[in-house]
């Protein structure tokens, strides 16, 4: 098998994993937001210091410390990340939070342009149009709705995923796996100290250890080592398997159906987005 077919493969797992964000807060019995960003973090820093320890061995230690500050900066963006899509989606319903984060592409590119002066391609000013239109129909819905306040969220954590992505740019040659453990570790260390209450039942705390295992960790590992061999166009298109199976998980697990506008914005939005790296690939498979 070819790195091509089996990246390909790691990314279509990585999205599964990723995608069960959404039926792990709706099976939690009362642990509150940060609460589960706590907790998930401890899962996901003790996988990245098993995977660390296996890529470099002594050298684990060292690899983190090297980071450096465009490492630092990616870890602050994804501490924002991590808190507010948990915060989005314990306040909306998993479509709308997850409709509005698959914008997160078209959120990148508009930071790129803005902040480091890249062109930003006639096709992506049109998807980004498009798929805006898809999120006032979402938001139209959830005006009469307590889903506001979870939709808020979602778009802080899209300037979180903007900046991200930026920071990734200045580090081109940064290692992506060291900033995800230094961002865990900020996390329990700032949470700790800022949580006034940490406890939470024994079932709380195995969903919580296992999003952090599985769905964090092992979805951002499997997504990090295979988009080095995955053009971005096409990583764009599997990421959305992630959008596509988060309201279906809870659909069939706890019967939360998405409302009408949500589907019709969602639509929307990955129509945009689908047009949006289809167009991409045609253009780079020309200029070859």
């Amino acid at each position: 098998m070819t790195d091509y077919k089996r990246a390909i493969i790691l990314v279509i797992i990585s999205g599964v994993f990723l995608s069960t964000l959404g039926i792990g807060t709706r099976l939690l019995e009362s642990a509150s937001g940060l609460q589960v960003v706590f907790y998930r973090s401890i899962g996901l820093l003790a996988l990245m210091l098993v995977v660390q320890f296996y890529r470099e061995g002594r050298g684990s230690v060292r690899s983190l410390l090297a980071i450096g500050k465009p490492g630092l900066l990616c870890s602050a963006c994804l501490i924002g990340t991590s808190i507010f899509i948990v915060q989005a989606l314990v306040n909306t319903s998993v479509a709308n939070a997850m409709f509005i984060i698959s914008l997160a592409p078209l959120v990148a590119g508009m930071f790129a342009w803005l902040i480091l002066g890249e062109k930003m391609s006639t096709t992506t000013m049109f998807a980004t149009g498009a798929a805006l239109l898809g999120v006032l129909v979402i938001i139209q819905g959830a005006l009469s709705t307590d889903g506001m306040v979870g939709i808020a969220y979602a778009f802080a954590m899209l300037l979180c995923y903007g900046l991200f992505s930026v920071s990734l740019r200045m580090g081109k040659e940064l290692d992506m796996l060291p900033c995800i453990a230094v961002h865990a570790l900020l996390l329990l260390i700032g949470l700790g100290w800022f949580l006034d209450d940490l406890s939470i039942s024994t079932h709380d705390l195995i969903i919580c250890l296992l999003l952090g295992v599985f769905q964090l960790g092992m979805g951002l590992v499997l997504f990090t080592l295979s988009s080095k061999h995955v053009p971005a166009a096409q990583l764009t298109l599997l990421a959305m398997l992630e959008v596509v199976l988060s309201p279906i998980w809870v659909w069939a697990g706890v019967g939360e159906t998405p409302s009408n506008s949500s589907l019709i914005g969602g639509a929307i939005i990955i129509a945009a987005i689908t047009y949006q790296a289809l167009k991409t690939t045609e253009n780079a498979t020309a200029l070859k």
